[in-house]
């Protein structure tokens, strides 16, 4: 039994050190890469689709900032973000190869902390909706409520510009998404669905 938990508490001090190693600093600069590659969302005749959308709006080199394929039709969804040379950095929430209405920011800041689209989504039957979404480097955590009040979070991965991203499903039809920051303090809120 000692030795179970001696194990124990070995695994939760090397998971704690492990954390303090791994960088959440908004200075680490990764580039254009992006944690949702575009082939692990869009098809390649897809993406082409979405970049000459993209490119008919005046807006260019695009990446996929989080996105997923819905369970209920198989089509992408995804936040794409892209550049305009006269609006700057965009992000546009994508709908199988359409992209939707775009937030523009001449510096790629976010003008709140949490930018998040909803899409509805079918799992076997049941009503569900998936959601896509950056937030800036100050928040540490997202979170879905559903209509029963039951919250889950959601991982937050390293995305353009300093900013995390995240994608999720959630077995409800309408969704709050709440950002954090490390006090707890909700410095966001928004309903998807």
């Amino acid at each position: 039994m000692r030795l179970i938990v001696a194990l124990g508490a070995l695994l939760v001090a090397c998971a704690g050190t492990g954390s303090l190693l791994v960088s959440r600093s908004g200075q680490t600069d990764i580039g254009s890469s992006s944690p949702f590659p575009v082939g692990d969302v869009f098809e390649k005749t897809e993406w082409t689709r979405v970049e000459a959308a993209l490119s008919k709006r005046g807006l260019g080199k695009a990446t996929v900032v989080s996105g997923d394929r819905l369970q209920r039709n198989g089509r992408p969804f995804a936040l794409v973000r892209a550049t305009s040379r006269a609006r700057g950095i965009c992000f546009l929430p994508v709908r199988g190869t359409r992209p939707g209405p775009a937030t523009c920011t001449a510096d790629g800041h976010l003008a709140s902390p949490l930018l998040v689209f909803g899409a509805r989504d079918d799992w076997g039957g049941n009503r569900a909706t998936f959601v896509v979404g950056v937030v800036r480097n100050s928040v540490v955590g997202v979170s879905m409520v559903d209509s029963r009040g039951y919250e889950s979070g959601v991982a937050l991965l390293p995305g353009p510009g300093g900013l995390w991203s995240f994608a999720g499903g959630y077995g409800s039809a309408n969704l709050v998404v709440r950002a954090r920051l490390a006090s707890g303090r909700i410095v966001a809120e928004r309903r998807v669905g």
